[in-house]
């Protein structure tokens, strides 16, 4: 009997194996951050000569974030995903008080309070909301969706709130009737909690302020909501409903209404509030078809306001042409279609999850930065994954790349463990694997 199950513990040891889908992700991720790097230089020497420092200064703090990057990459690779799953709450908490820290003592440049000062190095915390955000919504969903639970937010919700409603006034008249257990205030946390922590964080990053990346804290829940199956009516009137918020917090602010305004025609104020746009739009469009070569744009020669952080794509456009734009979009696509087809192979709900809103974090933000250098989508701080100037951003985006591949990884493991150790239990007569 030893030596049976002496050998069922061997045969439950399954080979590490990686889908051809996550290693495409893998080398696309490596092509983008290799653009990146040839662009941060290209995009900053100018701009360092004149400032008195070494031509590869920006470079140089780019390759140190980028080694520290992949090295924590690698680590989270090994994380269990459990240990990611129970650690939500921990998550949560340390990123709302990192916002905190933001708001009573960060760093702030041109107007607005995003960064972290420690000592040479800035941090940029509502990074790293974004990817608490979809650990907090993965971990709630996952629990619905494993227990059988339809997904419908906006009746449930209602009901609940109905419910505590008609509870108080029942307690306040003195009624002895028993209250529905159906309409409790526990179930109306059970249905907003996945939106809780992130509302929470897009509320301290508003007060930066940056609605642009608050946008992205709140969206990323809201289409895990719609993978996890939520009625189509729901996306509709929670589509009307977001719509119509985001745009009285962009008319509500003189510097925002000015931004959304101005993206209709930015060269009736080229010289004004539409600079930043027309100079993109000069960029791009100087670069024809073929660009001028690496190293030979213009913009960046002070034109460009943020050529190597949220307008990086430009300067990118202008040297490599319209080829090089095309070609870093189709890369953004196919890392967005490869993300996807590792997400459908997880049969466990949570890891599924998880893939699914790290690969929307970074093809989103992607798609809004290239829209934005367009002049297709207002000028926010939502920089370009893995091309953008920016350590935090970088360290962000990598490690996300490291827990997508650890969490498909372990997922198919486990999988495999799983239906493994049912087989062999067939074979010793315990548990037949056909029931």
């Amino acid at each position: 009997m030893s030596s049976r199950s002496e050998t069922s513990q061997v045969k439950l040891e399954v080979s590490r194996y990686t889908p051809p889908e996550l290693l495409g992700l893998v080398a696309v991720t490596v092509i983008l951050i290799c653009i990146g790097t040839v662009n941060i230089y290209s995009s900053t020497q100018y701009m360092n000569i004149i400032s008195g420092d070494s031509t590869y200064s920006h470079l140089a703090r780019h390759l140190l974030f980028l080694s520290i990057s992949v090295i924590t990459a690698f680590v989270l690779t090994k994380l269990p995903i459990k240990l990611v799953r129970k650690g939500a709450l921990v998550w949560v908490i340390g990123t709302v008080l990192l916002l905190c820290l933001v708001i009573v003592a960060g760093k702030n440049v041109n107007g607005a309070t995003r960064w972290i000062q420690l000592g040479p190095v800035s941090l940029q915390p509502s990074e790293f909301a974004k990817v608490t955000g979809i650990i907090w919504a993965s971990s709630y969903l996952a629990k619905k969706v494993d227990a059988g639970e339809k997904i419908a937010l906006i009746p449930q919700v209602f009901r609940a709130i109905v419910g505590i409603f008609v509870s108080i006034f029942l307690f306040a008249s003195g009624s002895k009737r028993k209250k529905n257990k159906k309409y409790t205030f526990g179930q109306l946390l059970t249905y907003i909690s996945p939106l809780a922590a992130p509302l929470v964080m897009a509320a301290l990053v508003m007060k930066q302020p940056d609605m642009g990346t608050a946008a992205i804290i709140l969206l990323l829940p809201c289409l895990l909501y719609i993978i996890a199956g939520l009625p189509a009516i729901e996306i509709l009137l929670g589509g009307a409903g977001i719509g119509t918020l985001g745009l009285l917090l962009a008319l509500s602010s003189a510097y925002r209404r000015d931004r959304l305004f101005v993206l209709w025609d930015p060269f009736s104020d080229a010289a004004g509030k539409g600079y930043q746009t027309v100079q993109s739009l000069i960029a791009v469009g100087s670069g024809g078809f073929l660009g001028q070569g690496i190293g030979k744009g213009f913009a960046k020669f002070l034109y460009l306001p943020e050529q190597y952080t949220d307008f990086a794509y430009a300067v990118f456009c202008q040297e490599m042409g319209f080829i090089g734009g095309i070609i870093v979009m189709l890369l953004f696509m196919a890392f967005l279609l490869l993300g996807f087809a590792t997400a459908r192979r997880l049969k466990d709900s949570y890891s599924a999850f998880v893939v699914y809103g790290l690969t929307l974090m970074i093809s989103l933000q992607g798609l809004i930065n290239m829209a934005m250098v367009l002049g297709s989508f207002p000028v926010t701080g939502v920089p370009l994954p893995f091309i953008s100037f920016g350590g935090t951003s970088l360290m962000t985006n990598i490690c996300s790349v490291g827990l997508i591949y650890g969490t498909a990884v372990q997922s198919i493991e486990n999988t495999e463990r799983e239906v493994r150790k049912k087989r062999i239990q067939a074979m010793d007569g315990v548990n037949p694997f056909w029931q």
